[in-house]
């Protein structure tokens, strides 16, 4: 989905960028965003390869585009869509661009527009200093172009525990049930009551 061949994924597995598996490997949406963002700089010339480059604003800038996709959410369990938008569960589009000037220096980090006017205003702030130019990704493109190769839904909605089963949790955690915090880990939920 990310046109990467594989000795180019092994390559980038032993530098860190991508996590390390046995075998077969399975990717998240974000990783494979991730990946598809390298893959943009490297073909612009952008130093990709060092994993100290922040690219997670990048990444959920493009995520936001490829959910847009008509294809990139599935609904389990007989889940209606009407009753549960995407805009529930993902926030829209808010940069378009994502974009890097030269020189290239040490920690490096991709810089985020909204559209082409306010990335015309960021840079007439830096008249003054020379550079040779910049380098402009489009994150639309990223995140609809991997939404279409997926061929089928990037992320699934499916039914969760309600309100009261998660009070119920809550309270085993506190008092000591390791399965309850650990399902609330999973889940994101708080259960120490000394943090609540």
């Amino acid at each position: 989905m990310t046109d990467i061949n594989p000795p180019v994924q092994r390559n980038w597995r032993r530098r860190g960028l991508l996590p390390k598996v046995e075998g077969w490997a399975r990717l998240s949406p974000q990783d494979l965003l991730h990946v598809s963002l390298r893959e943009a700089m490297g073909q612009l010339g952008i130093p990709h390869l060092d994993p100290l480059i922040y690219l997670d604003d990048a990444v959920v800038a493009a995520q936001a585009w490829a959910v847009t996709h008509p294809g990139s959410l599935g609904y389990l369990d007989g889940l209606e869509p009407e009753l549960h938008p995407r805009s529930s569960f993902f926030d829209p589009p808010r940069f378009r661009y994502a974009w890097a000037r030269t020189p290239w220096r040490e920690g490096l980090k991709l810089e985020l527009a909204t559209d082409l006017s306010s990335l015309n205003e960021v840079l007439a702030e830096y008249d003054e200093e020379p550079a040779a130019g910049i380098a402009l990704i489009d994150l639309k493109a990223i995140g609809l172009g991997l939404a279409e190769r997926a061929g089928e839904p990037l992320w699934y909605v499916s039914a969760g525990p309600g309100m009261r089963n998660k009070v119920d949790a809550q309270n085993a955690a506190a008092n000591g049930d390791k399965a309850a915090q650990q399902a609330l880990e999973a889940i994101g939920v708080e259960w120490d009551a000394s943090k609540l």
